[in-house]
């Protein structure tokens, strides 16, 4: 009884004080030493304003928190999930929350330990709430619509078994009949035409071979896609000339010299546009971060990777390659 008749006056004044002061709704009395959501994040303003804004914050929460009863974090409250609703997402009305209560097997419960570190679906997408706030939210939308979807799946099987079972128009033999005439009459064409070429490139991802991918400069600087469009072109390319070459009668652009005589080459304007391009070590420079070997490198100091590299022997001649280009130094000399 005594205990009673101190929480009563307790109160009245407290309520005495807060008339007084003229406190706006929702403001905690200055003084006030209890528990404030938030409270030690909040800087910048007084303590009547900074309570005031809090509980206004808190009142305007998510669809499913604001509905939840004001004892809900009090230690009599015997049901977590009494009085909570969620948002329909389809027809826009509240639902009920439903959480599963825990039988030692289920790790999604109502009564989530903060601190757990494991997987709940859909918490990494969740902000600005407390953690007893977000699982309710997640497990709910996920129980929710995995019951949704096995309904759907159920449906959906009903529905099959009651529909009629399809038959065929055409006896089986009548149509491998036609197929095999169909192939003798167009060999090679059977089958085919869902094949993707050979040189289109693959869908990224992709992690089987490519040729010329990592072996050449063509993978340097280059999206995936690019990279394996310029290599199977150039793959494809000199498996053609292979074949052409390796053909009886083939005539090379390229004269052989005779013993003692000096070479004299006989490239086309294409061919040697192809060489040019084909060059690991170009004039224009290597790109920047290139981890490969690069002869000299080591020497320079004092200048980009992009002007040293220019720099070099190996990439300021016009040459097809270095070896030619060694060959003309020996000859003007």
């Amino acid at each position: 009884m005594m205990n009673t008749t101190m929480a009563n006056s307790t109160t009245w004044n407290i309520n005495r004080r807060r008339d007084f002061a003229e406190l706006k709704e929702g403001t905690q009395v200055p003084g006030y030493c209890g528990y404030i959501e938030q409270y030690k994040y909040h800087v910048g303003d007084t303590y009547g304003n900074a309570t005031n804004k809090l509980e206004n914050r808190r009142a305007n929460r998510h669809p499913i928190v604001s509905s939840w009863p004001n004892n809900y974090f009090d230690s009599t409250s015997k049901h977590v999930g009494t009085g909570l609703t969620a948002a329909n997402s389809l027809s826009g009305e509240r639902r009920p929350m439903q959480l599963p209560r825990s039988n030692g097997d289920n790790k999604l419960t109502e009564k989530m330990v903060p601190g757990y570190t494991g997987y709940i679906p859909r918490m990494p997408f969740k902000f600005g709430n407390t953690y007893k706030e977000d699982c309710d939210v997640c497990i709910d939308d996920f129980l929710h619509n995995t019951k949704e979807h096995d309904a759907k799946i159920k449906n959906l099987k009903h529905t099959v078994v009651q529909a009629r079972p399809l038959h065929p128009k055409t006896d089986e033999k009548v149509v491998i009949k036609a197929l095999n005439f169909y192939r003798d009459q167009n060999p090679g064409k059977v089958l085919l035409d869902d094949k993707r070429e050979s040189r289109e490139a693959p869908i990224p991802g992709y992690k089987g071979f490519i040729p010329r991918q990592g072996v050449t400069e063509l993978g340097l600087g280059a999206r995936y896609h690019s990279m394996c469009d310029k290599s199977l072109n150039v793959f494809y390319d000199e498996t053609e000339r292979h074949a052409i070459i390796s053909k009886p009668g083939y005539v090379p652009k390229t004269t052989v010299p005779n013993a003692g005589a000096k070479a004299s080459l006989q490239l086309t304007k294409d061919d040697k546009s192809t060489l040019m391009q084909r060059r690991l070590y170009k004039d224009i420079g290597m790109v920047p971060k290139y981890t490969g070997y690069l002869p000299q490198i080591r020497f320079r100091f004092g200048h980009t990777y992009g002007d040293a590299s220019r720099s070099l022997p190996v990439c300021s001649h016009g040459q097809a390659n270095y070896g030619e280009h060694l060959q003309t130094l020996q000859q003007s000399a």
